[in-house]
């Protein structure tokens, strides 16, 4: 992993680290920490104990990519002690038989959970902190409820406190898979501890059955209207509900494979090149993959008894998937997803490895050979893919060559590519290949816009000619295909590079493209805002036409009247054109409202200019 702190900063890093500044903090008082925790949201609960973290690893390091990574490479060490520990107790329940096996299986299963290489993602995609985190906590608690129900009296309950009412709360408010430590639990007591036992006792009884019943209460809920909002996130995928349910079959099964034989050209941050299940027999495996997975269920089933840990460990993969690979309108697939449950599948391997060294003979040998095969292949694997990531050159191109049909990976090399020195000379290796890059992303997403942008921007940047038909085919897309998130991100980009003094475009074009997206029916009255704000940008920075910009700026503020951003580049735009007791009254009528940091030292800027009665260029910042 070591080999892969030298990374940058990737994916939705930027949007939760690197543009947020609300955890950028220049100070540990109870004010900033505030500030930080109401930045933007990272997921319904605002995970709270992550972006603490984050704020405070800015406050000591900065904006420094390889110490928010050593940070994440820490958390995921202390995670490993607690695999150990939970994988000693564990096994002791199993009763596998005292020997050289019950201190070494322990030590093989955490060494292999932490250099697997599905792991990499985990801590080199600094925002995953979030699971990493949360699975601290989450392996925490279950570590103390194991021992607290073993131990029992007033220690048991004392420590039973400490996992219910302490680490688990911690776990959902870093991420909110962590409310699956319930199940967890209660899939120790029903299988291990029964097992231990011969029969489940009344706390797991009257445990089962509150588990049950919330479990119920949850599912009523999000059938009802009132819980409708969960599934909004639909109106922004390009699956459906079933779609996403059927794929995720096979989903599981490429995750299997991944932690089972993991291959460096199978492994992937983005794995959006995976075909989507549009019925059971398209594509074919979609009905072999879910009778493979009945199958596996049927297994754990019949093993309940004879294998228990086996049981527990396939049960603990089906469980650590229950929320990110079922029904909830996420990304098709991640290999982070696999944090927590990888650990049940070691489990299930650990059982009869235990057994097979115990045993001695030919069943001894052949287990030393696969568990120490598994310990050089594995992190063998793990270091080929930590120093792909010690390099965002080296990490987007081999991820653009491993996976062909993936656009999020053409993209993001080619976006690479197109930001190095080199890629300013059009006849240069970089700017040949990002153009390349860029191309096969529009032609493997019939939705993107981002990849059209590209081509502009690069053929400005090294005074190519800029092709009618990409501006053509940008506009196209921009008022015809569905508008989704990252799209807002396009639009942004355009008026920025435009205000930068590149002049990729004749104004005309930035009109039409921004005509062209204000048409789009699946804009949000939200992001139509923002668009006439960015508009208005540009008129104002990029071609000097106020009174344009006055108008535009006007038709956000009739969307969103009390958006505090747009309110006050209003008045700067008064102030520009002479008008200063108007600028003064929309300043007095800001007060205390919510900005970020650039636009704070604007205020105070434009405040101190019209007390002063400086020049309007002191002021123009927008």
């Amino acid at each position: 992993m070591m080999a892969g702190l030298t990374g940058g900063f990737f994916f939705d890093d930027h949007p939760n680290i690197v543009e947020n500044e609300a955890i950028q903090i220049s100070s540990l008082d109870a004010a900033s920490l505030r500030h930080a925790l109401s930045g933007p949201a990272a997921g319904p609960l605002g995970r709270p104990v992550s972006v603490a973290s984050f704020a405070l690893t800015h406050y000591f390091f900065g904006l420094d990519a390889f110490p928010f990574k050593a940070v994440n490479l820490g958390i995921h060490l202390f995670v490993g002690a607690l695999v150990y520990g939970l994988a000693v107790l564990l096994l002791q329940m199993a009763r596998v038989k005292p020997g050289q096996s019950r201190q070494w299986v322990p030590l093989w299963l955490a060494a292999l959970w932490l250099l697997h290489p599905i792991q990499v993602t985990p801590v080199l995609h600094v925002v995953q902190r979030m699971t990493s985190l949360s699975a601290l906590f989450l392996f925490a608690a279950l570590l103390v409820h194991v021992i607290a129900r073993t131990r029992g009296g007033r220690a048991g309950a004392t420590g039973l406190l400490l996992a219910w009412g302490i680490l688990w709360p911690l776990s959902f408010f870093s991420k909110e898979t962590g409310v699956l430590f319930p199940f967890f639990a209660l899939a120790w007591e029903l299988i291990l501890r029964r097992a231990e036992q011969g029969k489940p006792d009344r706390f797991a009884c009257i445990f089962a059955v509150l588990t049950g019943l919330t479990f119920v209460g949850c599912v009523i809920y999000f059938i009802l209207p009132a819980g409708q909002w969960l599934w909004a996130g639909y109106a922004l995928r390009e699956f459906t509900l079933p779609e996403r349910l059927l794929t995720e079959g096979r989903v599981l099964w490429l995750y299997l494979g991944l932690i089972l034989f993991p291959r460096l050209e199978a492994l992937g941050l983005y794995h959006d090149d995976i075909p989507l299940s549009v019925g059971l027999l398209e594509p074919w495996t979609t009905l072999p993959a879910w009778l493979g997975l009945a199958g596996l269920a049927w297994l754990a089933w019949r093993l309940r008894k004879r294998a228990p840990l086996v049981c527990f460990g396939i049960t603990w993969f089906f469980i650590g998937h229950a929320m990110e690979s079922t029904a909830l309108p996420l990304e098709i697939a991640h290999e982070h997803r696999n944090y927590v449950p990888l650990f049940g599948l070691l489990l299930a391997a650990a059982a009869p490895l235990s057994r097979a060294l115990e045993a001695g003979g030919a069943r001894k040998t052949l287990g030393f050979t696969l568990a120490g095969a598994a310990l050089l292949y594995f992190p063998f694997v793990t270091a080929l893919r930590a120093h792909q990531f010690g390099d965002d050159v080296r990490r987007t191109q081999i991820e653009a060559q491993h996976h062909r049909g993936s656009a999020r990976a053409q993209f993001e090399a080619g976006k690479t590519l197109a930001n190095l020195p080199d890629a300013a000379q059009k006849d240069s290796p970089a700017y040949g290949l990002a153009r390349a890059h860029f191309e096969r992303t529009g032609e493997l997403d019939d939705q993107s816009k981002a990849s059209w942008l590209g081509l502009i921007f690069i053929a400005c940047r090294a005074g190519a000619l800029v092709e009618r038909e990409w501006v053509d085919e940008l506009s196209r897309r921009l008022r015809e295909t569905p508008f989704a998130p990252g799209d807002s991100t396009t639009m942004f980009a355009l008026k920025e590079m435009e205000i930068a003094g590149r002049q990729c475009l004749m104004r005309s074009d930035v009109e039409r493209l921004f005509t062209a997206a204000h048409s789009n029916p699946t804009v949000s009255r939200h992001v139509r805002s923002l668009l006439h704000s960015w508009l208005a940008d540009y008129f104002a920075l990029g071609v000097r036409d106020l009174p344009a910009a006055e108008i535009e700026l006007d038709r956000a503020l009739s969307i969103a009247p009390h958006n505090p951003s747009n309110r006050l580049k209003r008045a700067q735009l008064d102030f520009l054109q002479g008008r200063h007791d108007e600028a003064t009254r929309r300043l007095d009528e800001l007060g205390d409202a919510v900005l970020v940091r650039s636009e704070r030292a604007t205020l105070a800027l434009l405040r101190d200019c019209l007390a002063s009665g400086r020049p309007a260029a002191r002021c123009a910042a927008m």
